[in-house]
């Protein structure tokens, strides 16, 4: 099943979120698989400006949404207190005009 993740940044994080980045993303890197979950696509949500970080965007597979939960759980932005809010919804893809490689 996939998952689509959206997180929003706190205010004013955005010098937190450059603190624990690396270690969100070698989190990224290693762990999913240990909760049983798939990153099929990730990025972080910006400003207009293309660049500005304020949250966070996943495609996941996973078997259900307690798996996607316990791993955000442990993820650094989230212990460090980056995310206001999060938001985990089932998706159906429908189209997916994604590159096969890149």
């Amino acid at each position: 099943m996939q998952f689509v993740v959206y997180a929003i940044d706190k205010p004013d994080a955005l010098r937190l979120r450059l603190e624990v980045l690396e270690a969100h993303r070698r989190f990224l890197g290693t762990e999913p698989a240990n909760y049983g979950v798939r990153v099929l696509l990730s990025g972080p949500l910006t400003e207009d400006d293309g660049s500005t970080m304020r949250g966070s965007f996943f495609l996941l597979e996973a078997e259900n949404r307690e798996k996607i939960k316990d791993m955000f759980a442990n993820d650094p932005l989230q212990a460090a207190g980056v995310w206001a809010e999060q938001h985990i919804s089932a998706v159906a893809v429908r189209q997916n005009n994604m590159p096969t490689e890149q």
